[in-house]
């Protein structure tokens, strides 16, 4: 980790704030996706790798377009339609499962952002 890295860290601590951390993230999902094991008979796991990263990317770049990281609320349908728009593109082999894939990222990097406190539900 750079000092960079562990500068933000230690001013979020500081501030109580929750830092989501791509490469944990990217840990916690790829393993619910082996856990579900659907895709691993279907896609070699370094197609799935690659999926997952490419999700991540693209989801970073959908908030930042939206505003979510500025306080703007998180359109799960808006995302979902951005996703499987942008991955069908870049991996055309894989088309016919990106809807799928694309539900179970969205569903697990939920479970991700739960598990480290950062969800707050509207009532």
């Amino acid at each position: 980790m750079t000092d960079k890295n562990n500068d933000t860290e230690d001013k979020a601590m500081e501030e109580n704030e929750i830092i989501y951390d791509l490469d944990e993230a990217k840990a916690f999902i790829t393993a619910k996706f082996a856990e579900q094991g659907d895709f691993i008979q279907i896609m070699p796991q370094e197609d799935i790798d690659r999926l997952i990263g490419r999700t991540q990317e693209l989801n970073e770049t959908f908030m930042d377009e939206k505003g979510v990281n500025d306080g703007e609320t998180y359109d799960d349908d808006e995302a979902y339609a951005y996703l499987t728009e942008k991955l069908g593109e870049e991996f055309p082999e894989q088309k016919m499962y990106i809807g799928r894939f694309v539900d179970d990222y969205m569903e697990y990097d939920e479970a991700y952002l739960e598990s480290i406190g950062a969800i707050a539900w509207d009532d």
